[in-house]
Parts: C-alpha cells; structure tokens; sequence
C-alpha cells in the first residue's frame, strides 16, 4: 500500500469510529470488529480515542498517537493455528495493519 492510500484508509477509519461516539465521547456502539494481519480483533475503543490530540504530552511528538487505537476488553481470533484464541485487557493496534473493522451495535 503506497503512503498515501495509507494515509487516506487511516483516515477514513479514524473519522468513521470518532463520528460513531456519542457527544460525551462515549462508545455509543457495543464494540468493534477489527480485521488485521494477525488476526480478528474484537473490543471497545478506549475514552482517549475520542478526545482531541494533546499537543503538550509526549505521545503527540512521537505521532505515537496518531499511529495506533488502544481497545479495551479484547478478543483476538489468530489466523495461525498455534495461538487461536486470546484475552487481553487492553491491546493497541497500529492503524495502518487494519484490514476492514466493522461496528457492533449492543446487542450484536
């Protein structure tokens, strides 16, 4: 994938989870379905993601945090077959490995 087609689907996927919180920023969907190279992720993304970009922390410096999404109460479907289930309280995923994603509404 050239920069920017990478830089676009980055985008697009930051603004379509964004304009999918509720005007508290909270999560107004029950969670979401990320598809990776690794595997399927499924969580809730985190209160951070909504929140405007700090530009005095250090994260905003590094660009780290426009780079990757932090998801909470996580489930991971690896496509490998050694490690085909796992459990994590929070993952962060890079922006750019994200495949497709889907939104769940709550009861989904």
């Amino acid at each position: 994938m050239n920069d920017s087609k990478g830089e676009t689907s980055v985008s697009a996927i930051v603004s379509l989870l964004k304009s999918s919180m509720s005007a508290d920023n909270s999560q107004s969907f029950g969670y979401v379905v990320i598809y990776t190279s690794f595997g399927v992720v499924r969580g809730r993304t985190s209160f951070a993601f909504g929140q405007p970009s700090n530009s005095d922390s250090p994260d905003a410096e590094s660009g780290v945090a426009d780079e990757i999404i932090e998801l909470h109460n996580v489930s991971v479907e690896h496509y490998s077959n050694h490690l085909p289930t796992a459990t994590f309280e929070r993952l962060y995923v890079k922006l750019a490995d994200i495949h497709g994603f889907a939104i769940v509404d709550a009861q989904g």
